[in-house]
């Protein structure tokens, strides 16, 4: 439902279990080795809107080699209703499916001046998406450019322009936040509602953005022999402070005639 979109994500999903079992989650492992040149030195990132984009985090890795992924995770993918493609793709869908955060791989070597700029689109202004099709904006949706011009419908579909193919040896991650407004009306005036603009259009949690980008880095160490760049490009004017909530013990027992303690109720 549009209240609970974090239940697209695995590991929130294992966070209800836990709360309703009081068993305990198993995170994955972040932990891989950073040894190809800090990612500052090799992109630069600039969002033009803040609200369209209030979070934009990117990381780069070198030397992949691109191939089948591991049977487990197209196994994973398919009982999902996702058609497997190559390790690097089917790492992104993989990650969005257990952190509910959507991912764009692009080829960083077709990156034009090894910029990445997140402006809105102006009026009557083309791309071509990865279905191979032209599309033309309103103005206003949210692209994601190179030096040179789009390369991505952010939040909804990449271009062919950056696409990973077989010769791809250097990718660059992107974990964003986008406006759910903005994606929702892109994704439905365009006709191309994806598994990702189904996600940003509910909202994202967008502390989670470089923690998903982590994973899928890891992933890409561990099963496409890639290796890592150092640190991360984040751009973001500020993250939100983590919400809290006035509750009161005597009123949640009253409107749902229980009689929990206060312990439980925090448990």
């Amino acid at each position: 439902t549009p209240n609970r979109g974090d239940c697209l994500g695995m590991i929130n999903l294992a966070r209800e279990a836990a709360a309703v079992t009081g068993g305990s989650i198993c995170y994955p492992n972040l932990a891989y080795e950073e040894k190809g040149g800090p990612a500052a030195e090799m992109i630069r990132i600039e969002v033009a809107d803040a609200k369209l984009c209030p979070r934009y985090a990117a990381r780069l890795v070198r030397d992949i080699k691109i191939g089948p992924s591991p049977l487990w995770m197209q196994k994973y993918l398919l009982a999902a209703g996702m058609r497997p493609i190559n390790n690097v793709v089917d790492i992104s869908n993989y990650v969005m499916l257990e952190m509910n955060q959507p991912l764009h791989t692009f080829d960083y070597a077709k990156l034009r001046g090894q910029k990445i700029i997140v402006r809105p689109a102006e009026p009557g202004e083309m791309m071509t998406t990865l279905d191979g099709k032209a599309r033309k904006f309103l103005g206003g949706e949210i692209l994601i450019c190179d030096g040179e011009g789009p390369v991505c419908v952010g939040g909804v579909m990449g271009g062919m322009e950056s696409e990973v193919t077989e010769a791809t040896t250097e990718v660059l991650i992107e974990a964003a936040a986008f406006d759910p407004v903005s994606i929702r009306r892109t994704a439905r005036r365009l006709g191309i509602p994806s598994e990702a603009s189904l996600r940003f259009e509910k909202g994202v949690d967008i502390s989670n953005c470089d923690t998903a980008c982590r994973r899928a880095v890891q992933l890409l160490v561990k099963y496409c022999g890639a290796t890592a760049c150092v640190g991360a490009v984040d751009v973001y004017a500020e993250l939100p402070a983590p919400v809290k909530v006035n509750l009161r013990a005597g009123r949640v027992n009253q409107i749902l005639g229980s009689k929990f303690e206060l312990l439980e109720i925090k448990d």
